[in-house]
């Protein structure tokens, strides 16, 4: 079972990823604060035809906030890893400025990368 824990400061904030390896799917946990919680909850599924660019469906099960971000994230995960993916996004921190978004969405796409070469 693949488990891969990172952190990484943003804008003068701690961000801490978790990512755990399910049966055929993952979870993955953003947080501003080592403990996680549990925030908003959105399940994002990749395309269902292979060879068929189709677009990633993803749910809001529940939580309001920061909903673009949110979808954003599961939708990218869940393509690129090709598994469902249940994201558990927790920031008590509203600091979400366009340079603050670039460099997380920067930070998932190297842990997505890191997560494909140890595949």
């Amino acid at each position: 079972m693949m488990n891969l824990e990172k952190d990484r400061e943003i804008d003068n904030l701690k961000i801490y990823f978790k990512i755990y390896k399910l049966h055929k799917s993952y979870l993955m946990m953003i947080s501003d604060h080592e403990e996680m919680g549990i925030g908003n909850v959105l399940l994002g599924s990749p395309p269902t035809i292979a060879g068929i660019k189709a677009s990633v469906a993803s749910f809001e099960l529940f939580g309001l906030a920061n909903n673009i971000i949110n979808k954003i994230i599961v939708e990218r995960a869940a393509s690129y890893l090709k598994a469902p993916v249940l994201l558990l996004f927790f920031l008590r921190s509203r600091n979400f400025e366009e340079s603050f978004l670039k460099s997380l969405i920067k930070f998932l796409n190297d842990i997505l990368n890191e997560i494909n070469i140890d595949k």
